[in-house]
């Protein structure tokens, strides 16, 4: 019958090295760690070389003040929404300028007309004849309702 009993490392016939023992008096090389650093009796050690001066110390200025980053930002997004606020009035007049030739053409016109001329909402359409009013360029005519009509002046 075989022995099924577990195999352990102390039954191993493989012989065990054990460390060999120093004697008291002798010395063991180390060896010397890598680094970057230039050893002490390198070709810069001024304590080797004193026939050339020590170098003077650089002398210490303040440093610059810091520049503030937060200003130019505040004057790009300036810059920016100004930029887009012409680029809104411009598409806004040339939308005005429509208004105007089609009135020109037809001689009067309402605002449901001015929705589809230009694809705008109800509101819009009453606030472009509205500023055109203002600037004097045409002038209501009728007071509510389908009657209004606006003409040029």
């Amino acid at each position: 019958m075989p022995d099924d009993s577990p195999v352990s490392d102390s039954s191993s016939s493989a012989p065990v090295s054990e460390p060999i023992p120093i004697p008291a008096g002798v010395q063991t090389a180390q060896p010397e760690p890598l680094t970057a650093q230039i050893p002490a009796n390198g070709p810069f050690d001024s304590a080797q070389d004193k026939s050339t001066p020590a170098p003077e110390p650089m002398p210490q200025t303040a440093p610059p003040p810091p520049v503030s980053i937060i200003t130019p930002i505040v004057n790009l997004a300036r810059d920016l929404a100004l930029r887009a606020r012409v680029v809104i009035q411009n598409r806004k007049r040339v939308k005005l300028d429509k208004i105007l030739t089609e009135i020109t053409k037809k001689g009067s016109i309402t605002n449901n007309q001015v929705e589809k001329l230009l694809r705008v909402s109800d509101a819009t359409a009453t606030r472009y004849l509205s500023q055109l009013e203002k600037e004097g360029k045409i002038v209501q005519v009728g007071k509510t309702g389908k009657s209004v009509k606006y003409q040029k002046i």
